[in-house]
């Protein structure tokens, strides 16, 4: 009877340490879903958002810089054709960012725009109503990935405090597993002692 009792109490503590294990192990797990997330919010908010923004105030620049140089009537054309060639270098690092579909679309209306503006700054015209449009639509790409930043830093702000708080349930598990092999170590001691004042009687 008293045989079958103790191996019983040994099932039930094995099977506390091992719920209290995997609750640990579960943690660990999710803290480290939560690091990779926010890793990949933190690289999206940089090479998705941060530099994108920075290609389209070039690219607005390079506009500018046009427009300017029309109005001198210094090299115009070497200004021009210098300046669209590194609008449309910037173009193609722009493209190659992850595009919201709202982005997607005004950055086709852009192109458009800006072919546009190209022809007709090349046969002389008044480009003045092209211009003003190309540089809204880029002025609403910048607002769309200042959104999106923002979006990305809810995101990682989640993130964190959900780390957060994973990281102290892993504390609480860790105290608890702690005190429970505390309390294994002081049975068996206790268990020890009595073994010991029963071969003593003897």
């Amino acid at each position: 009877m008293k045989r079958a009792f103790i191996i019983k109490n040994k099932a039930r503590m094995v099977l506390a340490l091992a719920v209290l294990t995997a609750m640990l192990l579960l943690a660990n797990w999710n803290g480290r879903d939560n690091v990779k997330e926010l890793d990949k919010t933190l690289t999206s908010i940089m090479k998705d958002r941060l530099l994108p923004a920075t290609f389209v105030h070039e690219i607005s620049s390079r506009l500018y810089e046009n427009k300017l140089a029309a109005v001198s009537g210094a090299d115009v054309q070497v200004k021009t054709n210098g300046n669209y060639a590194a609008i449309e270098a910037l173009a193609k690092k722009y493209e190659a960012t992850q595009l919201t579909r709202e982005e997607s679309a005004k950055w086709k209306t852009f192109r458009v725009q800006l072919r546009d503006l190209q022809q007709q700054e090349a046969g002389l015209n008044n480009a003045e109503y092209v211009f003003n449009q190309a540089l809204k639509s880029l002025d609403q790409l910048i607002a769309i990935q200042v959104g999106e930043s923002n979006r990305l830093l809810q995101s990682g702000q989640r993130n964190v405090s959900s780390s957060i708080l994973t990281a102290n349930f892993g504390v609480v598990v860790c105290i608890l597993l702690g005190l429970f092999i505390m309390v294994l170590l002081s049975a068996r001691e206790q268990m020890i002692l009595r073994q010991d004042e029963r071969h003593l009687l003897n």
